[in-house]
């Protein structure tokens, strides 16, 4: 920002004190008809160049009926004071109709994922997150590195603004790479709008995923089996929740969807329509037996078929939770068993993969099982052979 000054000719009363920050570039005056030799329109602007208050002069002469010039000046007086008081400045932009207001297109898609989540377009976490990382954004301009223009909002001040989700607030690159993707999302939507010509997320490249340090690790088996004993004893119904992620790879959002109807007890299974699972494909899960009597023990199947199989108390019942609900179970759960933090509640799920793939359960089925797209996500799970291959010690090759 540069140092405060005035126009060195001119003292005007401004309808804004000279500030910092945003403030401090909307200064100006209210637009006045100048008569004489010539008739202008006159006002003064901040120019962020120059640093000072700037006189802007435009021509009416060329009316030649007096009463009609004056009417011409007034209604452009009127449109003149109303683009200032709405962020306009001359010296920025020319063109006032691109000249946009960054909180008021924050607004308008605020406004828009509103829309398309009380319609039904977007599911209630894809809600939930975009509008965390617009909260994170605004607080950002307003705290951090303020920007008042639409056209502010440029590849420089995304990358600082990732850098700062990054290394400032001390966030993993997976993170940093989900911002990347809203702030896509974000700018394509301002770009179909016509708020934008193009995405300034265009060419910024995300954290390669081979770089990246999951957060959460596989939990030794030995601990799963002290999960298991403190759940069956203290938390009946969380342990359902555990046993449904760990054996059946059903992700937590969609648990909070499940109804109890869905569950074939006969076949050993548990259907997941699209409008349930998180990649929007119809499926159906296998139910081991383990999971099968565990329901069974809990009285699950006395319920209404259309309850929800977690509801309030993590019981069956009408009212459908939210996620966060499991992560309270689970920070119970670590707090009485001191877990690591490394062990998370989806790390059952890592978990359970790789313990089927280690007891040799071919890989294609545990692909369907956790409804992977291909084998080669499956197998990002197997570990890699820390003794000799029996099968491939004792073979005999034909060369």
């Amino acid at each position: 920002m540069c140092a405060k000054k005035h126009h060195p000719h001119y003292s005007p009363v401004l309808p804004y004190q000279l500030g910092s920050g945003i403030d401090y570039v909307r200064q100006y005056t209210l637009p006045v008809l100048r008569e004489g030799s010539e008739w202008y329109i006159e006002f003064y602007s901040y120019d962020p160049e120059r640093c000072k208050l700037r006189r802007k002069r435009i021509k009416v002469n060329r009316i030649k009926s007096i009463a009609k010039r004056r009417q011409y000046a007034r209604d452009m007086i009127a449109r003149i004071t109303l683009q200032l008081q709405r962020g306009w400045n001359p010296w920025i932009a020319k063109d006032t109709s691109q000249l946009l207001i960054f909180a008021d297109v924050c607004a308008a898609y605020e406004a828009y994922i509103d829309k398309m989540f009380s319609s039904g377009q977007y599911r209630k976490e894809t809600y939930v997150g975009y509008k965390s990382y617009l909260k994170n954004l605004r607080a950002y301009v307003a705290d951090e590195a303020p920007i008042y223009y639409l056209y502010q909002f440029d590849r420089a001040y995304i990358v600082s603004f990732l850098d700062y989700i990054f290394i400032g607030r001390d966030n993993g690159g997976q993170t940093r790479n989900n911002y990347l993707s809203w702030l896509s999302v974000f700018t394509g939507w301002a770009v179909v709008k016509g708020y934008l010509t193009a995405r300034p997320t265009d060419g910024i490249p995300k954290i390669d995923k081979r770089h990246l340090v999951k957060q959460r690790q596989v939990i030794p088996l030995d601990v799963v089996q002290r999960i298991g004993r403190w759940l069956e004893q203290h938390d009946p119904y969380f342990l359902l929740a555990c046993q449904l992620l760990y054996n059946c790879f059903i992700r937590p959002v969609e648990m909070t969807r499940l109804k109890v109807g869905w569950v074939n007890v006969e076949a050993g299974t548990v259907s997941i329509p699209a409008e349930a699972s998180k990649n929007r494909e119809s499926m159906v899960v296998t139910l081991p037996k383990s999971v099968l009597y565990r329901m069974m023990d809990l009285g699950i199947f006395k319920s209404p078929s259309d309850d929800f199989l977690f509801s309030r108390n993590l019981r069956p019942g009408p009212q459908q939770i939210d996620t966060i609900i499991f992560r309270h179970h689970w920070n119970s759960l670590r707090s009485a068993l001191g877990l690591r933090k490394e062990w998370q509640f989806y790390s059952l799920k890592d978990t359970g993969i790789t313990e089927m793939l280690d007891n040799n359960i071919a890989s294609i089925t545990v692909r369907d099982q956790a409804r992977h797209s291909s084998l080669a996500i499956t197998e990002v799970y197997t570990r890699h052979q820390q003794r000799a291959n029996e099968a491939v010690l004792n073979w005999e090759g034909s060369l």
